[in-house]
């Protein structure tokens, strides 16, 4: 299986939103339920009352699941299980029972299972009657589903995609994500709605999935430049420069996701100010500038609101305030005690900026800009990650 594919189909919009926490809960209660009902399968028959309570607690999480994306897929990949997109994090109390589960999926060449709708109990029955072989059969309806689908490992000679194929899901991925951040400012700015949190995970976690496989490749998609939609390709151009960049100083991948969100949502905040503000060539007034600099504030109101306050949210709401602060502010200000994330992200977001043209003044060239960089705004940026940040960039500086 270590071929799987990582990320999942793209969801229906959800009609009852879930918080990250309650997903994970939900993710426990599916693979507690899973694991046990394999489990039992070993030493009891199919119809035994003792796989009842196991199944209506699978019935009920999904069910959960279903109301709030439209369908239910997990998932086993090279990271761990993943749960309608979202990779399902466990405790030490939880974590062997996870594996448990994975072992029983693997034995049997299974990917995982979906569903587009709640299976009935006589269907997880037929399902537990499955698992007892030491193969599933490749077609779902063969065994009694309807509701539930196997998802298949594929043999290794068809999990090999060309590279023109590679180069398509590569440039999928920029283009949803980029798509992805202009809806949702445009949500936010219309009817200020929340911020899909879940939705922004599975995005990021597909960017870091990219750059783990294509590393050169990912990195070259941060020349893509905007004609119009600058906020969204700029998000995203943030999200690979910062992604790439957590690799090269060997963050878990984890914490190059938790990046990778930040990254995208760190501009979250000019949805709230004037459109002709962002898009002014004359210099700007007083309280003209006092909005622009509320901007970052904006973005950690924006991400925190709607949402429980985890760790995760909270992160990703200080990096993105944190990024846009100067590292020695001026003689007047207090020292500011800046994060790695927001250290990161503060160069990238500034390589970026300089190297796109805007209504008020024109692109820069890389190398130009590392020197504005090096130079004008050497106060903004961490001097250890600045040294080392042009060798990150080396295939953009050619």
């Amino acid at each position: 299986m270590s071929g799987a594919e990582t990320s999942a189909p793209a969801l229906a919009p959800g009609k009852s939103p879930l918080s990250d926490d309650a997903r994970q809960k939900l993710a426990e209660r599916i693979v507690h339920a899973l694991a046990t009902l394999f489990r039992h399968a070993r030493s009891y028959g199919q119809e035994n009352p003792v796989f009842t309570p196991w199944m209506s607690q699978l019935q009920e999480a999904m069910r959960q699941l279903l109301d709030a994306d439209g369908s239910f897929a997990l998932q086993l990949a090279k990271e761990g299980l993943f749960i309608n997109g979202v990779h399902a994090r466990f405790d030490a109390s939880n974590q062997e029972v996870a594996a448990s589960l994975e072992r029983e999926l693997r034995q049997r060449g299974l990917e995982g299972l979906s569903a587009a709708s709640e299976p009935p109990q006589q269907e997880l029955r037929a399902l537990i009657r499955l698992v007892t072989r030491r193969s599933a059969p490749r077609s779902s309806s063969a065994g009694g589903l309807q509701a539930l689908r196997l998802l298949h490992a594929r043999p290794l000679e068809e999990r090999a995609p060309d590279a023109t194929e590679k180069l398509d899901k590569l440039l999928d991925a920029y283009a949803r994500a980029a798509s992805f951040i202009e809806r949702t400012l445009a949500q936010l700015r219309a009817v200020g709605a929340t911020i899909p949190f879940a939705a922004v995970s599975r995005i990021a976690q597909e960017l870091v999935e990219q750059q783990a496989e294509h590393p050169l490749r990912f990195l070259q998609l941060a020349r893509v430049k905007p004609a119009q939609a600058y906020w969204g390709q700029h998000a995203v151009n943030v999200a690979v420069l910062a992604v790439s960049f957590g690799a090269r100083l060997g963050m878990e991948r984890a914490r190059r996701h938790d990046l990778a969100m930040a990254a995208l949502l760190h501009d979250v905040g000019v949805a709230a100010l004037p459109p002709e503000l962002l898009t002014k060539c004359e210099p700007l007034s007083e309280r003209e500038l006092l909005q622009l600099k509320s901007s970052p504030l904006l973005a950690a109101r924006t991400i925190l609101r709607g949402t429980e306050v985890h760790t995760a949210a909270l992160e990703c709401a200080m990096a993105t305030y944190e990024c846009h602060l100067d590292l020695v502010p001026p003689s007047t200000e207090a020292l500011h005690d800046i994060g790695l994330p927001g250290r990161i992200l503060a160069l990238c977001e500034a390589f970026d900026a300089l190297t796109t043209e805007r209504p008020f003044r024109p692109a820069r060239l890389p190398r130009v800009a590392l020197r504005v960089m090096q130079t004008e705004l050497v106060f903004r940026f961490d001097p250890q990650l600045l040294e080392l940040f042009p060798r990150v960039l080396e295939p953009l500086l050619g």
